[in-house]
């Protein structure tokens, strides 16, 4: 697939901010990675459809449906494992839902949960796994769902995503 934009114009907000007393560092992103409204950046696979929900929260589809990744923020409210108990108390995924795990874990340091579970919809087996974690009084997540006849390719993909995640 041809190259969608090879020379990328820079924006205001990726030229390098003055450093006052050493706090503030022109942020060097990994290869490949690229800024979202929600205030993170990471690197998506080539060829992946974009969808954005809401200004903070972007969905990547695979071209053959089998994977989606999420990356989201918002403001960090209350205790996160607290928060994502609450919300698989109320999750109804689609059909079968089994909890795989729901726990407290760290990302880069931070304190983090990762949440796994599967669910079937319309005959297809899914997977889910989500992280969360706190940086300075907000919340970002790296999801996805995949096929689980995929699980390797997905798992890969998945960490590379990962790997690339910088908050801004």
């Amino acid at each position: 697939a041809p190259a969608t934009d090879p020379t990328p114009t820079p924006t205001p907000d990726s030229t390098p901010s003055a450093t006052v007393g050493g706090t503030s560092r022109p942020q060097s992103l990994p290869p490949g990675a690229h800024r979202e409204a929600g205030g993170f950046a990471w690197a998506t696979p080539e060829g992946w459809r974009r969808d954005v929900k809401t200004g903070a929260e972007v969905h990547y589809t695979s071209p053959d449906g089998t994977q989606e990744l999420v990356g989201k923020s918002s403001l960090a409210r209350g205790d996160l494992l607290e928060t994502w108990q609450t919300s698989e108390r109320n999750a109804h995924q689609g059909q079968d839902y089994r909890k795989i795990r729901l726990e407290e874990t760290t990302f880069r340091g931070h304190p983090a949960v990762v949440w796994e579970y599967t669910f079937t919809l319309q005959g297809v087996h899914w997977h889910a796994r989500l992280l969360g974690f706190n940086v300075d009084g907000k919340s970002y997540q790296i999801n996805t769902w995949y096929d689980s006849g995929i699980e390797p390719e997905a798992l890969r993909t998945y960490e590379k995503v990962k790997d690339s995640f910088t908050v801004l």
